[in-house]
């Protein structure tokens, strides 16, 4: 749990970073820059909830942050669909941006045929978007408990909201991270802090870290820079 959590952590410390650094945005940067606004919000609302006891409230920021970081993926897709997106007025937006539309446009890209992400937005709707009776799993300190008023301690519950959460944590900030490619020496050390440290985060959980070659390379010329730059 304690990885996850600095993952977490590391996932809103980049969204912060690349605010904070990036000096001159294109106009389509500084639409994906509130979305990352609106992701870094919910995570911390997110893991706040979740710490509180308020289980089901805490999937309800998990679901925002997956949802927002498919569309960032899906915008990437093709550059002219920033400007759409944004100018998409609400009464078509569901027709033309819906949920069920990108996640079938990525799933094609990737040839993915299990629609995985389809099952979890739906786990997702059904115990925390949508008054369901099955959602009321999340109000209850035991299976067959009643449901509680107000927070409560489930080491289960906190357990499963803190996967979710870095799960589409991760997700959300590596589909935002490639509208901004790193220019400066400072921008690359932030990318391979976050790289090394998702790297370490995936060989604990998934037992399989990601080749490190090309994050060495990068290492070294960092430490070339920094090197010349103290002469």
């Amino acid at each position: 749990m304690s990885l996850h959590v600095a993952m977490i952590e590391t996932c809103m410390d980049m969204l912060q970073y690349v605010r904070m650094n990036t000096s001159e945005m294109s106009e389509d940067q500084v639409i994906v820059a509130l979305i990352g606004a609106s992701v870094f919000n919910s995570m911390a609302s997110a893991f706040k909830l979740l710490l509180s006891g308020y289980y089901q409230s805490s999937g309800l920021q998990i679901r925002y942050i997956m949802e927002s970081g498919w569309l960032l993926d899906y915008l990437m897709t093709d550059r002219k669909l920033m400007q759409e997106w944004k100018a998409t007025p609400e009464d078509k937006r569901q027709s033309v941006f819906r949920p069920g539309k990108i996640r079938d446009a990525l799933d094609k890209r990737d040839g993915f045929k299990e629609k995985r992400r389809e099952a979890h937005y739906k786990r997702l709707c059904v115990l925390c978007g949508h008054p369901t009776f099955a959602g009321f799993a999340m109000l209850r300190p035991e299976p067959t408990a009643d449901a509680h008023m107000g927070p409560f301690l489930v080491p289960s519950l906190l357990k499963a909201c803190i996967q979710e959460l870095v799960q589409v944590s991760i997700t959300a900030s590596q589909a935002f991270m490639r509208f901004f490619p790193p220019k400066t020496l400072s921008d690359y050390k932030a990318r391979v802090h976050f790289i090394e440290t998702n790297g370490d985060w995936m060989e604990k959980v998934f037992d399989k870290r990601p080749d490190p070659t090309s994050v060495n390379e990068l290492k070294k010329l960092i430490a070339q820079l920094e090197a010349r730059q103290r002469q």
